[in-house]
């Protein structure tokens, strides 16, 4: 089964679903009912954190004495925030209270869709977080229940297209572009990334490369490589990426 790009790396439903939004002042005012949003009510079927079809069976304000600890330290950090943006002189607006706060935490009932003798469970989360709602009529996996595409599939989905990079990786010569695998020639310009090389370690050193133009493939491959650099701490060690230079 493929797989989308974009589903792997974010996940969505495959099916016919709308983004829903939590009800509640200052959350969404100006939302409409239209065939991609909608406000979450009781009764709603969303997908929650396990990918599985819960029913929604109420949204309450969470008492203010009764915010939990980092909600409270996320409050703090915003107002602070807020009056420093104020007193640099820029335009905030009203001041933000605590019971019309967009990310003032919630409590939302729900309970497996399939299962509506389940006792309820109840969750304090984000006026401001959205959802994915799904149609009375909805598809499931009938292996683990989840919401298609499950995560078998997406495993299965994700090692099949690593290995299919490490396969192309592995066919390009050494010293061409890590991007679209062309030979680099001495009049091209190059993007080079010092220390060891994360996508063909057994190239050594500094041997990390990559064409600087435009096209797709060199230059999200640029963008994936620095990403990964930086997460693995490279640009601590390396701060200064050279800039594009002459291929020798």
């Amino acid at each position: 089964m493929r797989i989308p790009l974009h589903v792997l790396e974010r996940w969505r439903p495959e099916q016919s679903h709308k983004t829903g939004y939590l009800p509640g002042d200052g959350v969404m005012p100006h939302l409409a009912e239209t065939y991609h949003s909608t406000r979450i009510k009781p009764g709603s079927i969303i997908v929650f954190a396990d990918r599985k079809a819960y029913e929604v069976v109420e949204v309450t304000e969470r008492p203010l004495d009764l915010w939990p600890e980092h909600f409270l330290k996320e409050w703090k950090r915003f107002t602070a925030w807020w009056a420093e943006q104020v007193v640099a002189g820029r335009d905030m607006g009203p001041q933000p209270e605590r019971a019309t706060w967009e990310h003032r935490p919630l409590v939302l009932v729900i309970r497996p869709a399939d299962q509506p003798s389940t006792r309820n469970q109840h969750y304090a989360v984000r006026a401001s977080r959205s959802f994915f709602v799904l149609p009375e009529h909805y598809s499931v996996c009938r292996l683990c229940n989840e919401i298609p595409p499950c995560t078998h599939v997406i495993t299965e989905a994700t090692v099949d297209r690593e290995m299919k990079n490490t396969e192309r990786l592995m066919a390009i010569p050494r010293g061409a572009c890590l991007g679209c695998g062309e030979t680099i020639t001495s009049r091209m310009k190059a993007v080079r990334f010092p220390g060891p090389n994360l996508w063909r370690p057994d190239w050594g050193t500094d041997s990390a490369v990559f064409h600087a133009r435009s096209r797709d493939e060199c230059s999200n491959g640029v963008w994936r490589y620095e990403k990964q650099w930086k997460q693995q701490g490279l640009d601590v060690l390396n701060p200064k990426l050279p800039e594009p230079e002459e291929s020798q």
